[in-house]
């Protein structure tokens, strides 16, 4: 107040130029919000079909569609850094004052308020529910149409509640994301049983769909690590579920997408952790020594911490494995390697070096570095969004300002680019039995010829008693309550699209998910597909999940999975036939 007196105080001369200053800057504001947000106002007019554009949309279509790195580039990237500031303040803020498990039950009174006005309201099997949460911030590739017919409920809720050392578990919100739960607990010498990679996924995201990371194939996926989840059903009351209170449920709710009712807690487990990972670099020059070290290194006794591979040709790949260590003598300290630091390469090619005449070798990463590596890169898809990207220029003249945030990216996404995201790009991941490793990785060159893959050993258990959304796994390890599987993921652009060769996306993710069918695997379902509903309901187990939507009343008040995951309208369903050309 005491500067805005200075102003009014000066000569009408600085008050005008103050402003018009003023007005300027929020023009400027205004014009930037618009841009960006045109491509989710045509989105939203397709799904209602509605075609017609006026000629500034199409002007402004037309430039981001053509002109995507200069978006990228002077709009995206500034943005996400914004972005992520506001977010480092705010995590601080909640970290130093620890503001919200005081406002929890607050907020979840809140929640549940508006879930009751719905149920009073008469509006189930009419006008169903789902989370207020703009699409475009979510993870997934797709930006989801079906809120637009849907009652959106505000759930707030983006606090840690709780570390409990003694039990090692904690509990907090559900949009808490990956960057804030590591810049939480890494202090405190503590990490999430699973920790996934990318920052800005959430963590009811990742227990009501899926998380892994490189130790799941000592405890699974996420699902398996969670001691609680706390929901909001449809008629608004607060229920718990764990392995003894509300047992269905609890086996309901992973891969559910929030589907049953509305998350607003979790309780997880975590491990306690050292400063650094030790990670060694184990060049393959052959796929089956790749398969077979993979195998053996996930399955046996004294498994390391962290496995993971990436595959850089159908021959040639890179084992990491990996151990929580100090770097506490000066031959340990000469390895630490910071790979996030905006300067330095992107891992995935740091990690390629191992197959040159440097060969194995191995090096001490800052754990946060090491949980985040791929964040840089958005593992290797920032090397055609930004092809520049890894120049030693670029990264450290503008390499601070960070990686652009993925829901910046959906939000610019024109209907346009996003067809071609889907006719002439591949983002899949499917988790498979690691015995089908060798035939896969065949059959992605055959189908997709994208390099780098990304290889996830993954323990499926067989734990619990009922038929949840994943089928039980067949061949158990002797001894053991679990059998070996293994997440390969393609993100890229085909071969033959970079050749300008024609390429079938339809059919060859068709015969992806045909194959996943078969062996017994699952299909990640923040990808999109071309399934049925009825192949869906074939390669993913509904027994559990009807039932529970029954008991809960979740239908007619919620979106079931297959509505909630295929890709939006006016895309796959309206354009099958769209020419790669």
């Amino acid at each position: 107040m005491a500067v805005m007196g200075d102003i009014l105080a000066e000569s009408p001369m600085t008050l005008a130029i103050y402003a018009g200053t003023t007005l300027v800057g929020l023009v400027f504001v205004g014009m930037l919000v618009s841009f960006c947000t045109a491509p989710l106002m045509v989105k939203k007019k397709t799904a209602k079909g509605e075609q017609p554009q006026s000629w500034f949309t199409k002007f402004v279509m037309d430039f981001m569609t053509d002109y995507r790195v200069i978006v990228i580039c002077l709009v995206v990237v500034p943005l996400s850094f914004l972005f992520e500031t506001y977010f480092e303040w705010r995590d601080w803020f909640h970290r130093k004052f620890r503001v919200a498990p005081k406002m929890h039950d607050q907020r979840v009174k809140i929640v549940q308020e508006q879930v009751q006005r719905w149920h009073e309201s008469g509006l189930r099997g009419q006008k169903m529910m789902c989370t207020a949460r703009k699409s475009w911030l979510t993870m997934s590739v797709r930006t989801a149409t079906f809120k637009e017919d849907c009652n959106r409920i505000k759930v707030d809720l983006r606090d840690i509640l709780e570390v409990n050392p003694d039990k090692m578990t904690m509990r907090t919100e559900p949009l808490v994301d990956m960057r804030y739960m590591t810049r939480h607990l890494v202090p405190m010498g503590y990490q999430l049983a699973i920790q996934v990679e990318m920052e800005d996924l959430t963590i009811g995201g990742l227990c009501m769909g899926l998380g892994m990371e490189t130790n799941s194939h000592l405890y699974g996926l996420i699902q398996e690590t969670v001691v609680a989840f706390e929901i909001v059903t449809s008629d608004g009351k607060l229920v718990r579920a764990s392995k003894d209170e509300n047992p269905d449920l609890y086996h309901a709710l992973p891969w559910s997408h929030g589907t049953i009712g509305f998350l607003v807690a979790v309780e997880l487990k975590i491990i306690p952790i050292k400063p650094f990972v030790h990670i060694t670099y184990i060049p393959c020059h052959t796929k089956d020594d790749l398969c077979k070290q993979m195998k053996e290194l996930s399955e046996k006794d004294d498994a390391p911490a962290l496995l993971e591979a990436t595959v850089y040709s159908k021959e040639t790949s890179v084992i990491m494995v990996g151990e929580f260590d100090v770097a506490d003598t000066p031959e340990k300290k000469k390895k630490i390697n910071g790979v996030n630091y905006f300067w330095k390469p992107w891992y995935y090619l740091h990690v390629e070096t191992a197959l040159g005449k440097r060969g194995q070798f191995d090096e001490y990463i800052p754990v946060r570095h090491y949980h985040h590596r791929f964040t840089r890169s958005v593992f290797w898809e920032l090397r055609d969004l930004i092809p520049f990207g890894n120049h030693p220029i670029y990264r450290y003249l503008f390499g601070w300002l960070g990686a652009p945030k993925i829901s910046f990216l959906k939000l610019t996404m024109t209907p346009q680019i996003r067809k071609e995201v889907v006719y002439k790009h591949v983002v899949q991941d499917i988790i498979i039995p690691i015995d089908e490793m060798s035939k896969s990785i065949d059959l992605f060159h055959e189908w997709f010829e994208i390099y780098p893959l990304l290889v996830f050993p993954i323990a499926i258990f067989d734990k619990s008693p009922y038929k949840t959304f994943l089928r039980k796994p067949k061949n158990l390890i002797k001894g053991k309550d679990y059998e070996m599987f293994f997440d390969l993921g393609a993100y890229g652009v085909p071969e033959k699209v970079r050749q300008k060769k024609p390429w079938n996306a339809k059919k060859m993710i068709l015969a992806m998910e045909e194959y996943t069918r078969q062996v017994g695997g699952y299909q990640c379902l923040y990808a999109d597909t071309f399934m049925t509903r009825e192949q869906f309901r074939e390669m993913f187990d509904h027994t559990l999940y009807d039932q529970v939507r029954e008991k809960y009343n979740a239908v007619g008040a919620f979106p079931d999975v297959y509505t909630k995951i295929k890709p939006e309208a006016g895309v796959v369903d309206d354009h099958a036939d769209f020419k790669e050309e």
